[in-house]
């Protein structure tokens, strides 16, 4: 589902995306090129980034625009796309044929296991 831009959920959204990351707010505004003092009033609900600075703090979250502006709630695939790694991996696994996908999809299982 696709909404407008919402001040709320850009705040809150910001805050989880940056605990989640693990970093603080002194360590997202240096990332991002800003000031602490931005991130906190963004945080607040005192300001609303420009567009190139939100696109500067979805890059360091490792999220999309739309998720953190509450346009969007589908941030799983989204955040996945934002990883330039990611985008090749997929580009990669749809050029092989059926038999080798599910050779990765193994691989990939065993791996997970083998951390457990």
């Amino acid at each position: 589902m696709v909404r407008g831009f919402d001040k709320k959920a850009l705040k809150n959204r910001i805050i989880e995306a940056r605990e989640r990351k693990g970093i603080n707010q002194a360590k997202l505004a240096q990332e991002a090129g800003i000031t602490p003092a931005a991130i906190s009033q963004i945080e607040n609900g005192h300001r609303v980034p420009t567009i190139p600075v939100l696109h500067r703090i979805a890059t360091v979250l490792g999220v999309s625009m739309d998720y953190l502006s509450g346009k969007t709630d589908e941030s799983e695939v989204q955040d996945l796309l934002q990883h330039e790694n990611a985008k090749a991996f997929f580009r990669g696994f749809q050029s092989l044929d059926s038999e080798d996908q599910e050779t990765i999809s193994k691989l990939i299982e065993f791996l997970k296991n083998k951390e457990s």
